[in-house]
């Protein structure tokens, strides 16, 4: 009698504890179909993985999109392999730019999954810039040819998006802290451009030959003193468009680069600088292909000049510099920009 009455309880707690399990299971699958309701495309975990361990094997960067497309590859330079732009004459890229873009790739994370339609991949800024689409297409392919990274981003006001190439699902993402992606459709953002890379207080005086109106000449005695227009001999009360135009030549921020004897074309404007020590810095403002070029030539009259000489040339002379619409005007002013009393150029 006691073993039935043991074996009825032990029938019944087991009953009890099958009940709870699927109370349990039933509580379970009721929480994941609520939160799946509250995000039902709830995304996690890092767009690009291993990034960190691959990156090393990268050799080329190609960035497509409809304001710019650019390759920048890693080249033999002497004992080194440095970062160039290929498109641009090999012109040295940035070490910050190359940083910063790895960094925010390897950053980058899933947040939402989004539309696998193409017809809604215009909205997210997805769209292939190669077809004519208004995405980024970022490609950085390793040394055996293996694509390291494949992505079209979209960065819109609502927000980053992302999708590969051959495949229609899209992502929204985020942007880790401290890890913004580098302006990808400036290309000047990548290069250290600087055609004149010498402190203004070096120069002593600058002739200016403009595009239109007649040639001047600013001149001052010492790097503490005013700029002053000594040839032809004018006073004027804008002494702050003075020195803009003398210091000009240090100040440019150019918007593009290609080697020199790509760019050819007569001149329409002059500039030439002379420092206190002696040195001539020769500027020639060239209109091509719509946009103004400057190129520069540093030369010394004397033997000791010549060190001096050659280290502006090495960052310059090879290379023709685009320059932003105000920065060309602003390279070889008219002399009624500095006396308005002179009038306009007839």
């Amino acid at each position: 009698m006691t073993t039935q009455l043991a074996e009825r309880r032990k029938g019944r707690a087991l009953q009890l504890a099958m009940i709870a399990l699927a109370l349990v299971a039933v509580a379970a699958i009721t929480l994941a179909i609520e939160n799946r309701g509250l995000r039902p495309d709830a995304a996690s975990g890092p767009v690009v993985p291993q990034l960190a361990q691959n990156i090393a094997d990268a050799e080329r960067i190609v960035i497509t999109s409809a304001d710019a497309s650019y390759r920048i590859e890693r080249v033999q330079r002497g004992e080194e392999r440095v970062w160039v732009m290929r498109d641009r004459g090999d012109y040295p890229v940035t070490a910050q730019r190359l940083a910063q873009l790895t960094r925010a790739l390897g950053a980058l994370r899933y947040t939402r999954r989004m539309t696998n339609d193409p017809s809604k991949h215009e909205r997210l800024g997805v769209t292939d810039p190669r077809q004519g689409g208004r995405g980024v297409l970022v490609q950085i392919e390793g040394g055996r040819g293996a694509l390291l990274v494949n992505l079209i981003l979209g960065v819109e006001p609502s927000g980053l998006y992302v999708r590969r190439p051959d495949d229609d699902q899209t992502w929204a993402a985020r942007e880790g802290e401290n890890a913004e992606l580098p302006p990808l459709r400036d290309i000047a953002a990548w290069l250290e451009m600087t055609p004149l890379a010498i402190p203004a207080e070096r120069l002593a005086r600058v002739e200016i030959v403009p595009p239109e109106g007649r040639a001047y000449v600013l001149a001052r005695e010492a790097p503490d003193q005013p700029w002053r227009i000594v040839q032809p001999a004018l006073a004027t009360l804008a002494q702050t468009s003075v020195t803009a135009a003398a210091e000009q030549l240090t100040r440019l921020s150019p918007v593009d680069v290609q080697l020199a004897p790509a760019v050819q074309g007569d001149a329409i404007a002059r500039v030439r600088a002379i420092t206190f020590e002696g040195v001539l810095i020769d500027a020639e403002l060239i209109p091509s292909e719509g946009r103004t070029w400057v190129k520069l030539a540093a030369r010394a009259d004397s033997p000791e000049l010549q060190a001096a000489a050659m280290e502006i040339n090495s960052r310059s002379s090879d290379w023709a510099f685009a320059l932003s619409e105000v920065d060309a005007q602003a390279a070889a002013p008219p002399l009624s920009a500095l006396v308005p009393s002179v009038g306009p150029p007839q």
